[in-house]
């Protein structure tokens, strides 16, 4: 895969995982201008809708302000029957 080819496969992933996880392109560009990031917002944009290439460095600082913010969130995952059962009235004991 040529480079062009990798920034696009990059935006298309990048678009897809903050847009699972719910964040915001503008939390993600926040993120990644406080790390040094040199794209403006709505280059990010263009980028992540495929109008715009950024410079490898540029789209792997975007990849790691991204990864940064997945870390701080709870990981999904499917809830057993006592997570759904709990009695009425009383906090779940985690």
């Amino acid at each position: 895969m040529d480079e062009e080819g990798v920034g696009a496969e990059q935006a298309r992933l990048l678009g897809e995982v903050i847009g699972r996880a719910g964040i915001a392109v503008r939390q993600v560009w926040f993120h990644y201008f406080t790390l040094g990031g040199h794209a403006g917002e709505i280059e990010v944009e263009a980028y992540l809708h495929h109008c715009l290439e950024l410079p490898r460095l540029q789209r792997d600082l975007l990849a790691h302000a991204a990864n940064e913010l997945l870390d701080r969130q709870p990981p999904l995952r499917a809830p057993y029957a006592k997570d759904l059962l709990k009695p009425p009235g009383r906090p779940s004991q985690e």
